[in-house]
Parts: structure tokens; sequence; C-alpha cells
């Protein structure tokens, strides 16, 4: 997949762009989990979300310093949890305990001819994960949210843990 700045068509997109200046393209980031809901509606009624996929991911910015050990400094630490709704297409493969990304890549998917029914199919959002080491994910969605960032450290978020803390 092509990259570009899907901050645009991602809801909330501001809580990660406030942090790094931009969005980022979440290499070395770590995929901390990964959670799939269904629902016992019908897909094609208005209003339908489901199916869901959440991830929670730490992410960071490389800088272009180097500390007294000789390692990257890294700066910006966070974790953010992003919603994506009525997902489709959905591969998942590797997904074990260290996950680390390589990249995470957004395109859109024009609107066209619904498979059931006739009628058009709205625009799609295109997401693919490439590993850099475990989980890789590919999956088109009808939208995509930035449900919580929260800046960390390596023992987690700087202000409590992410379920309890509001959203940013």
């Amino acid at each position: 997949m092509e990259w570009f700045d899907p901050s645009p068509i991602i809801k909330y997109s501001n809580r990660i762009t406030d942090i790094f200046g931009y969005w980022p393209t979440f290499h070395d980031a770590e995929v901390h989990s990964l959670s799939l809901s269904g629902g016992v509606v019908d897909p094609c009624l208005p209003g339908c979300e489901s199916p869901m996929l959440d991830l929670k991911i730490y992410l960071w910015e490389m800088t272009k310093e180097v500390d007294e050990e000789g390692w990257i400094v890294l700066a910006k630490h966070t974790l953010t949890e992003m919603r994506f709704r009525n997902v489709e297409r959905l591969e998942l493969s590797n997904f074990n305990y260290h996950n680390c990304i390589m990249e995470m890549t957004f395109g859109m998917e024009p609107e066209n001819l619904h498979p059931i029914g006739g009628g058009r199919k709205p625009p799609m959002i295109t997401v693919e994960i490439e590993p850099g080491f475990g989980l890789y994910a590919k999956f088109m969605c009808q939208s995509a949210e930035v449900v919580s960032a929260i800046p960390c450290d390596l023992d987690g978020p700087l202000t409590g843990r992410l379920a309890d803390s509001p959203t940013r």
C-alpha cells in the first residue's frame, strides 16, 4: 500500500497528531492487544458498526540523538487505542508475545456497488500492518477512530491505567 496521511479520515486523529505534530508511520511500535467484537444485528442495517476491531499500540518517536551508551533516544512515548468499525476482509496472522510493527499504512477504497442486494457501498478505509516481528493484519473498514492517546513510559501510562484514563 502506498502511504498517505490518513489523519483527515480518522476521527479524533488529533489525539495522536497533537502529541507527535504529524501522523506517524508506527515504525517499531508494538501492538499490545487486539480485540474483535461482532454483534447480533444485521450488518446491512443503517447505523450498524459491527464487526469492530480495537488495537492498543505503544508507539514513540525516534530522534536523531544518541545517548551515552550508543542507543537512539526515543521520545513522545504514547499508549494509544484505535477502533475500526464495520470491518471487512480481515486477515490476521502471527499474533504472539511481541508484535512489532514495521509500518501501518492506510488507504481509501472508493464507493462501489454492494455485492448483496445492489445499491451503493460507501468508501472504505484500507489498513495494513506490516510486521517487523509478529502480527500481520490487513482489512477494510467504514470508519476509524483514535479512542485515546496517553503519554507513557516503558512502565505504562504516566496518568494511570489506560482503561481508567480520560480520553485526550
